[in-house]
């Protein structure tokens, strides 16, 4: 059987006012699956707020830590680029991304790596499940979920998937790299929010089982404000679906990015 070992991914842009909430969920006893330990990269993307300062003094504190920093806010997307190139010079065999704004449970890290673990190629932590829950979330904001959701869905349908713009995700460290590997142009296309499906998408090309988890999603812990802008992601929206396709396993003989 392979080892595993679990590389979380944590993009941090002006997250100063989670961290103590992050901190307190993390700093708790973190269940893996037995035999398998876990270490955290946190990304911070030109936070210009005390995020870099608080994650500087969570490595000092904490051997499972560590931090990268880009100089200037290079986006969502290329701060994940980032974790996975690190997760990988690590040595991970699974990558887990999550929020840094405490809105993802820990306790759903020890699902999405069991799944991981037992043959799945990627595994989502997923709002739309029958056991899911959306607390604190406001009423826009799971509207605009639930028709990103329909978009993609109908534009990518993709077996075992319902959930395509959660960033709380697990995959297989060698997907992941194969994926970069095949992408000569450059992985990703969109640094908006768009990127977490853009990232889905390219993956599950290379994939032949994704698996949902379910999320009780606690937006009502979120300290720090929203950095989505809504029109941009809507417009970016709009372009994934209009990208080449290339065939997909998962996809029922439609084409995918």
């Amino acid at each position: 059987m392979e080892k595993h070992s679990i590389c979380i991914v944590l993009p941090m842009y002006n997250e100063e006012q989670s961290f103590p909430s992050l901190r307190q969920m993390f700093d708790a006893s973190i269940k893996t699956p037995p035999g398998l330990d876990f270490k955290i990269i946190a990304v911070n993307d030109g936070s210009y707020d005390g995020t870099l300062k608080l994650a500087q003094l969570w490595k000092r504190e904490n051997p499972r830590f560590t931090v990268i920093s880009h100089e200037t806010n290079l986006g969502l997307g290329q701060a994940i680029l980032t974790g996975f190139q690190e997760a990988i010079k690590a040595g991970s065999t699974i990558i887990i991304t999550m929020d840094a704004d405490a809105s993802h449970p820990a306790e759903v890290i020890f699902h999405l790596a069991s799944a991981i673990a037992e043959g799945a190629d990627i595994a989502i932590a997923s709002r739309f499940t029958k056991s899911s829950i959306q607390k604190g979330v406001p009423f826009v904001r799971k509207m605009y979920s639930m028709g990103a959701r329909f978009l993609l869905s109908h534009a990518f349908p993709l077996k075992g998937v319902r959930d395509y713009t959660t960033g709380f995700r697990a995959y297989k460290t060698q997907l992941v790299k194969k994926a970069l590997a095949k992408s000569n142009a450059g992985f990703l296309k969109f640094n908006t929010f768009t990127c977490t499906a853009e990232i889905l998408l390219k993956t599950a090309t290379l994939a032949e089982k994704i698996v949902e988890v379910p999320l009780i999603l606690r937006y009502d812990r979120k300290q720090s404000p929203s950095k989505m802008k809504l029109l941009a992601t809507i417009r970016d929206y709009m372009k994934l679906c209009a990208l080449p396709k290339q065939k997909c396993p998962l996809g029922k003989g439609l084409r995918l990015i």
